[in-house]
């Protein structure tokens, strides 16, 4: 260096510290599967207690004969009650009914 100078040095300290671990335990529980429907939106075939709950239901009735049927099975033939008619409806699905169709009925909503 020049007359009388001085040198400067620069130190860069890096200090590492060991990552911190922490556990978190959480438990989650997840919500209950949604129960079956109180209402019937559209023309099918439902499951009961598992698709739509057991009850009485009823619908303003569609515009060409509302055809409905309790089903003792998933045969379609296999009929415990079935109605056609023009006009509301009222049905009591029973909880020992396998299923329930409906056809050109409009919707159903339970009123029990």
């Amino acid at each position: 260096m020049g007359c009388g100078g001085s040198s400067h040095t620069a130190t860069t300290v890096i200090s590492t510290r060991p990552a911190e671990t922490k556990t978190v335990t959480k438990t989650v529980t997840p919500p209950p599967p949604p129960g079956p429907k109180t209402s019937i939106e559209a023309n099918g075939t439902y499951i009961v207690n598992k698709e739509i709950a057991a009850g009485t239901y009823r619908t303003d009735g569609g515009k060409y004969g509302c055809y409905w049927a309790r089903l003792r099975s998933f045969d379609t033939n296999d009929i415990i009650d079935n109605n056609v008619g023009d006009g509301p409806q009222v049905v009591r699905i029973m909880p020992t009914d396998t299923a329930f169709m409906t056809r050109s009925c409009g919707s159903w909503h339970k009123i029990d």
